[in-house]
């Protein structure tokens, strides 16, 4: 009788020793493919990123392109400088249409230019001393289909914002 129990004891740390790694293989399984679904939402973000970066800083510099212009006298909206003070806004695509677990995301950027903010130096006898302008972007990152791990507050998507300011003379 002891030859069977201790055969069924063995049989029985058998299957606790498989049972043991197959947990093991699952947790890291599960780990691993979290960790990518958590590595392409990042890289997708940095993406995002670095298109708003370079669509806004083209926006801005079409901005001050055309408050150069209008100093010159050949330029046609010379005369109508209602444009400088009014704000502008543009919605521009951060990225093309990709494909996410089946579903097409897009991600849209709003542009905004405040109005242009001369600045007189009292002590010069220039002016305006330079222009100043600010510029912002912002959009809100997508819910990523599949990620069903994360937290709520984490798939809703903060509100995403860069700020760029540029200063400048227009010679006179």
């Amino acid at each position: 009788m002891s030859k069977r129990i201790r055969k069924l004891e063995r049989g029985a740390a058998d299957l606790v020793t498989i049972a043991v790694g197959m947990t093991i293989v699952a947790i890291a399984a599960i780990g691993t493919s979290y960790s990518l679904l958590y590595g392409r939402q990042a890289l997708i973000h940095q993406e995002h990123y670095k298109v708003a970066l370079y669509k806004l800083r083209g926006f801005m510099e079409e901005q001050t392109a055309r408050i150069r212009f209008t100093g010159s006298s050949t330029a046609s909206y010379r005369n109508d400088l209602a444009w400088v003070i009014t704000p502008q806004e543009d919605e521009v695509d951060l990225d093309t249409r990709t494909d996410r677990d089946g579903q097409a995301v897009r991600t849209i950027a709003t542009l905004r230019r405040g109005p242009f903010e001369l600045v007189d130096n009292v002590l010069t006898s220039m002016s305006p001393d330079y222009y100043r302008v600010v510029c912002t972007a912002t959009w809100e990152e997508p819910i990523i289909a599949g990620d069903e791990f994360g937290d709520q507050r984490d798939r809703v998507g903060p509100e995403r914002t860069i700020t760029l300011q540029s200063t400048f003379v227009i010679p006179g």
